[in-house]
């Protein structure tokens, strides 16, 4: 630890100390690098949708000095930002925090619209839940490090079972169940990401088990191992009546009944959680009826007992109807593969057909080759914007260099989370239809290969009368 690091914590202990509590959490802190800047702190609405809500913010003094102070009332991760920087931090009801928020990475590639993750450095003793996780997190990825090998020879689980046995000693006498929570899901995240059969999971981390809304880790193994869950019915012998019962009858009651079959779902609150994951994520896909889903979820929200799904389920209805045919697309403001700066507003008074593909997707690479064709014809009556969800921006330029014949307009969007959340983008690829004045016309939009040439033919036939 630096001199002028240990200056900064004697600091902040000596302001920690003289905080007088009116809201039950205070978070003071240092950023001596952005000076007069916000600092603002988020909470997640819920973490199906992960809406974000803006708590509480100050600015930074011309010290580097700040404060928020805001009521917790459980154990949570929220954001805190600055700018476009962004660091994590859990909080518990009743603690006062010092913190240091650190400057930007300048080693790393910059997009003026994406957000940095930064590490917040967290001033406390060793039995604090940062400090914990902080402990915790290393002990994980020294054994990542270590048991790499084994994932590529599909023995990873052995090897993830006894770094469980060994995290229950190592942490055996801590009492918070928030970190224990932590521990379980962020193990059972990584078993369900390296293939572990999906019963076992089940048996051991979701049946009978407490369902942990506020927990980060806990939602992150959940929304993984349910996702596109209901669509994986359809397939089955049960697919012909889910999918009557979304398409035409809307019915929430008969549709529940029907999933109660399945042995995971047994448990009432669960499955109801389940069929609130599976109407948002299938609100975007186009052969399901939005009016149908609107309604199952409006069914929830007005049925259900559980405080949680409701505040879901109208999250889930704002964001709906945010991106709904008629509603004014969110601009950005990103760069192309050669650092030229390209905004939405750019292309005002035409047609726009939006794309958010990733060069990983399989699905993506296979549109492309069909959009190009659709782009030979409409070109001159269209503007065509791809934009990559790629972290890596090498590898967006490497695609773009190896793919001349793609000319239209490609964007590198990285982690700019605001704007993938903005658009809902939870699977690559994805499309929108804008219209001159810069509202949807389709939301989603169909795709090239389900007959988006059709829909334009359609439109430049009508605009010729």
């Amino acid at each position: 630890m630096s001199k002028n690091t240990v200056l900064i914590f004697l600091l902040l202990m000596l302001l920690i100390g003289s905080t007088a509590l009116s809201q039950n959490v205070t978070i003071k802190g240092v950023a001596p690098t952005h000076h007069g800047k916000e600092i603002a702190l988020y909470t997640y609405s819920d973490l199906i949708t992960y809406t974000e809500t803006k708590d509480i913010f100050d600015t930074v003094d011309s010290k580097g000095n700040f404060e928020l102070k805001l009521d917790v009332f459980h154990q949570q991760a929220v954001l805190l930002k600055i700018g476009k920087l962004s660091g994590k931090l859990y909080l518990e009801p009743y603690y006062q925090y010092g913190i240091v928020f650190p400057p930007a990475d300048t080693g790393l590639y910059v997009n003026t619209e994406a957000e940095q993750s930064v590490d917040i450095n967290i001033v406390g003793d060793s039995t604090e839940l940062n400090a914990r996780i902080i402990d915790f997190n290393v002990q994980f990825d020294e054994f990542w490090y270590k048991n790499y090998e084994s994932f590529v020879t599909k023995r990873i689980h052995l090897h993830l079972d006894s770094f469980q046995l060994n995290c229950n000693k190592r942490y055996g006498k801590v009492k918070n169940n928030y970190f224990k929570t932590y521990i379980d899901y962020t193990i059972a995240l990584m078993n369900e990401n390296t293939g572990r059969h999906h019963n076992y999971l089940a048996q051991t981390y979701l049946i009978n088990k407490p369902i942990h809304y506020y927990n980060y880790e806990y939602m992150q193994f959940f929304n993984q191992y349910f996702k596109q869950y209901l669509q994986t019915k359809v397939i089955s012998k049960m697919g012909a009546n889910v999918i009557d019962l979304i398409n035409e009858q809307g019915n929430y009651q008969a549709l529940s009944a029907v999933l109660k079959d399945d042995p995971i779902l047994k448990n009432d609150t669960l499955r109801e959680l389940v069929i609130l994951k599976a109407m948002f994520e299938l609100y975007y896909v186009p052969k399901y009826n939005k009016e149908k889903i609107t309604s199952i979820v409006q069914q929830i929200q007005q049925q259900t007992r559980v405080k949680e799904h409701q505040l879901i389920a109208s999250n889930i209805l704002l964001i709906s109807r945010k991106l709904q045919p008629g509603a004014a697309a969110p601009g950005f403001v990103l760069k192309d593969s050669k650092g030229i700066e390209h905004a939405l507003s750019d292309y005002k008074g035409k047609y726009i057909y939006l794309e958010f593909f990733a060069t990983w997707s399989t699905g993506s690479l296979q549109e492309m080759k069909k959009l190009e064709q659709v782009k030979n014809k409409y070109g001159d009556k269209v503007v065509f914007i791809s934009i990559s969800i790629d972290d890596s921006l090498k590898d967006f330029k490497d695609f773009v260099k190896k793919n001349p014949k793609y000319n239209w307009v490609l964007l590198h969007c990285g982690a700019n989370h605001s704007l993938k959340e903005q658009y809902d983008i939870k699977t690559a690829p994805a499309y929108f239809l804008i219209n001159p004045e810069g509202y949807f016309v389709q939301s989603p939009a169909l795709k090239p290969s389900e007959g988006i040439e059709f829909k334009f033919k359609q439109m430049f036939r009508e605009r010729k009368r």
